[in-house]
């Protein structure tokens, strides 16, 4: 089972690497290309860690670990990469219709921020939260290879990366930036929100659907995507894989639930677009649990000749 999710996260490291690499040989772009590289170049260091612990030590925790390792540097450059690439190549612009929508249910995002600037203390708490998925996943993947979960520790990176290419696509075709986008806050409630993503970085996503997306770094790995929310899926991808853990499952699933609280505020989203990274979890956790099946099954075949060619057997062919 092992080899194969390994194999299978390698790969679909690379394709977003390939993706990428194929589209920037062929239109250019203001790129710190470079300093990718020099993120990406410790990809190769953690896989061969990977190989050494598999093959020659025979630690497959640690063989797992180093193999999440490499996908990690990979992935959410390239992924993020990819999204600015995507702006290029854009579809019509919904978030006036996801505005309409949010109305429709009763969601109010200005009111909701006119909340959140009075009362700084809770809002802050919830800043605190919605940063905190980067520490979230490296604190899952360490304690899942501990407790050698380390399905779950394929199946988490996995759901990310199916989850992104589900959202990406989506968002490619129909672009979205959120409700920052969209609504001007009055200045007394701007002035004290003190938000992770705010108005002038809305009006900026904008600016770049209408430009292109300008100079290109790996620092700036700020999240682009609207609809759906990649951040929604990440919480609920990260509470998911924790529950097996039972010193991690309540507290990872409350943080989480800050999380998804966090997101219309400091990531200054549509309410739907919460609904839809929602969705998208669930396809994405079926997705890869018919993968993480496939490679079981795959593990229980087996490798020994068939039973009439060992000799006198039953059902040998005259």
């Amino acid at each position: 089972m092992h080899r194969v999710l390994k194999r299978t996260l390698f790969a679909v490291a690379a394709i977003y690497a390939a993706i990428d690499a194929v589209w920037l040989s062929l239109v250019h772009f203001d790129i710190e290309l470079f300093n990718y590289l020099a993120v990406a170049g410790a990809a190769p260091i953690f896989m061969a860690g990977s190989f050494f612990y598999s093959r020659k030590r025979h630690d497959e925790a640690l063989s797992t670990l180093f193999a999440a390792a490499a996908f990690m540097v990979t992935f959410p450059p390239a992924c993020n990469l990819l999204s600015y690439l995507l702006l290029t190549a854009a579809g019509p612009r919904i978030d006036v219709l996801l505005a309409h929508l949010d109305h429709d249910i009763g969601f109010d995002w200005v009111s909701l921020m006119a909340v959140a600037a009075d009362h700084r203390a809770l809002t802050t708490l919830l800043k605190y939260a919605y940063l905190s998925v980067i520490p979230q996943t490296l604190v899952l993947v360490f304690l899942l290879g501990w407790k050698k979960q380390l399905g779950e520790i394929y199946g988490f990176c996995l759901a990310l990366a199916v989850g992104a290419a589900i959202t990406l696509t989506i968002w490619a075709l129909f672009p979205s930036f959120g409700a920052f986008s969209i609504f001007p806050l009055p200045d007394k409630v701007a002035s004290g929100l003190g938000l992770a993503l705010d108005t002038d970085y809305g009006a900026e996503l904008t600016r770049m659907l209408q430009n292109g997306p300008g100079h290109i770094s790996p620092a700036e790995l700020r999240g682009i995507v609207g609809f759906p929310s990649y951040h929604t899926l990440q919480a609920v991808v990260l509470a998911w894989y924790a529950r097996r853990l039972a010193f991690l499952r309540w507290p990872f699933l409350a943080l989480n639930a800050v999380v998804l609280i966090a997101v219309p505020i400091h990531g200054g989203h549509h309410l739907v677009d919460l609904f839809g990274g929602l969705a998208v979890s669930v396809v994405a956790i079926a997705i890869v649990s018919a993968i993480i099946a496939y490679a079981r099954r795959q593990e229980e075949v087996p490798l020994e000749w068939p039973l009439w060619l060992s000799g006198g057997m039953r059902g040998r062919p005259e």
